[in-house]
C-alpha cells in the first residue's frame, strides 16, 4: 500500500474494508506510529457503532496493557464493535472480556495446565498428533496448508486437553471461527447465527460433561467444572463461553501463525534449506513468525474516565484498538521490521504476538511455542520438496490476522 499523506490521515478509516484488499497496511500503520500515535476511525461502514482510537506505538500497547483500571477489557469487549451477534453481557462471560479481580480467579482456574512442566508434558501427544496429520497429507502431490495442516493439528491439541473426541474436531473449528471471524461473509452470513452457536455449544459442553472421562485428559474441562469463583460454581453458560474462548485460542492462535510462517519460508528457499540444515534455529524462526504475524490484529480497551494520550482527548467509554500487527513493526524496537530477521535477539521477551504484558498476557503462550516448533520442524523434515501452488487468500476479517488458504505441491 502507497503511503498517504498527512494532510489525509485525518479522513483514514482503518475499519474501511478497502483499506485491507492488499492484507495488513503496514505502511500506513508505519505512519500513524510517527505522525499520529493517537489515530481516530469512524468506523463508517458500522453505522451506530461508534468510531475507535488506534494505538500503534509499541510502548504505548505495553502501558495501556497494563492498565486495567483506566483501560478496561470488560466494558466493551475485545472487538471493535459491540454487536458481533452476542450480546455483550455474554461477551463479558469470556476471561478475555474480564477486569480483575474475577479476571484473575477465572484465570487461576487452569493457569496450571499451561505451565512450562505442564506444557512439556504433552509434547509427545503433540508430535504424534502432527505426525498424525502429515501422514494424511504425505501420499498427495497437492494439498492446502489451512484446509489440510494447520486446521486439523490445532483443533485436535486443544482438543485433546478438553477432552473432546477427534471427530468433533471439526464442528468445533467451525463454532469457534463464528465469534472469530464473524466479519467474513464466507464463514457467517448473518449476525443471528451466532446465537443459535451459543446454544449449541451450551448443550454440547454439558453432554461432554456428562460424559467426561478423565483418564483419557479433559483436565481443563474439569478444572471448569470444579470451580469456584466468589464462592460459586460457573454455570453452564459460563463453562461453554469459557470452554469457546480456549478453543478459539487455541486454534486461531496456531493456525494463523503457522500458515504465515510457513508461507514465509516457502518463499525463501535459503531461509528454508538454513532451517532443515539447523534445526536448533527453528524456535527463532517462531519467534519472528509471532512477531511479524501475530494471530489476532488487536485487542480492543474502553476508557473508564476521561483521560488523555499524545494530546488527544480520550473520553470515558471511547473504544482504544491496540494494534499488536504495528506494534510488533515498531521501528524503534525492531530495527528494519518488515524484514523476517531469525537473528533478532531476545524476541520471545519483546514481541507483542501474545499481548503487552498485561494481565491478558496469552495463557497458552507455552503451547503455542510448543506447538509451532515440532510443527514447522517436522513440516521442513517431511516435505522438502514443497512449493506453492497458487495464490494464498486471506480471512477476510479486521481481527483475525490468518490466511484461509496457502495451496501448496510436491515437486518431487
Amino acid at each position: 500500500m502507497t503511503t498517504i499523506e498527512r494532510r489525509d490521515l485525518d479522513t483514514v478509516d482503518l475499519a474501511d474494508p478497502a483499506v485491507w484488499d492488499d492484507g495488513p497496511p503496514y505502511e500506513l500503520f508505519a505512519q500513524l506510529q510517527r505522525e499520529s500515535p493517537v489515530h481516530f476511525s469512524p468506523q463508517r461502514n458500522l453505522p451506530g457503532e461508534g468510531g475507535f482510537w488506534s494505538i500503534t506505538r509499541y510502548d504505548d500497547v505495553r502501558a495501556l496493557s497494563r492498565d486495567h483500571r483506566t483501560f478496561s477489557s470488560e466494558r466493551r469487549g475485545i472487538f471493535h464493535m459491540d454487536d458481533i451477534g452476542v450480546p455483550l453481557d455474554l461477551q463479558r462471560l469470556q476471561l478475555i472480556s474480564m477486569d480483575p479481580p474475577r479476571h484473575d480467579r477465572l484465570k487461576a482456574l487452569v493457569i496450571k495446565e499451561f505451565t512450562p512442566e505442564a506444557v512439556a508434558a504433552h509434547e509427545n501427544r503433540v508430535r504424534q498428533i502432527i505426525n498424525g496429520v502429515l501422514d494424511g497429507v504425505a501420499g498427495r502431490e497437492r494439498f492446502d496448508l489451512v484446509a489440510d495442516v494447520a486446521r486439523p493439528i490445532p483443533a485436535r491439541v486443544i482438543g485433546s486437553l478438553l477432552g473432546t473426541p477427534p471427530e468433533d474436531d471439526a464442528k468445533l473449528v467451525h463454532w469457534t471461527n463464528v465469534f472469530t471471524a464473524f466479519e467474513d461473509p464466507a464463514i457467517r452470513e448473518q449476525w443471528q447465527d451466532t446465537m443459535a452457536v451459543v446454544g449449541e455449544i451450551t448443550e454440547y459442553t454439558q453432554n461432554r460433561i456428562a460424559q467426561r472421562d478423565d483418564s483419557i485428559g479433559g483436565n481443563l474441562l474439569t478444572a471448569m467444572v470444579d470451580a469456584e469463583v466468589e464462592g460459586d460454581k460457573l454455570n453452564e453458560l459460563e463453562i461453554a463461553t469459557f470452554f469457546v474462548l480456549l478453543m478459539s485460542a487455541g486454534n486461531d492462535s496456531t493456525r494463523a501463525t503457522y500458515s504465515a510462517t510457513m508461507l514465509e519460508i516457502l518463499r525463501d528457499p535459503q531461509l528454508r534449506q538454513l532451517l532443515r540444515r539447523h534445526p536448533e534455529l527453528i524456535p527463532a524462526a517462531v519467534e519472528e513468525g509471532l512477531r511479524c504475524y501475530p494471530a489476532f490484529s488487536f485487542m480492543a480497551r474502553a476508557a473508564t474516565k476521561d483521560t488523555e494520550l499524545h494530546g488527544q482527548p480520550i473520553k470515558e467509554n471511547d473504544r482504544l484498538l491496540l494494534w499488536y500487527i504495528a506494534s510488533n513493526r515498531d521501528e524503534s524496537v525492531f530495527p528494519n521490521p518488515h524484514t523476517f530477521d531469525i537473528t533478532r535477539s531476545g524476541l520471545a521477551d519483546q514481541h507483542q504476538a501474545f499481548g503487552g504484558r498485561g494481565r491478558h498476557f496469552c495463557l497458552g503462550a507455552n503451547l503455542a511455542r510448543l506447538e509451532l516448533k515440532l510443527w514447522i520442524q517436522q513440516t521442513l523434515e517431511r516435505f522438502p520438496d514443497l512449493e506453492l501452488d497458487g495464490e494464498p487468500t486471506r480471512v477476510r476479517a479486521l481481527f483475525l490476522n490468518q490466511y484461509n488458504s496457502v495451496p501448496v505441491r510436491r515437486t518431487s
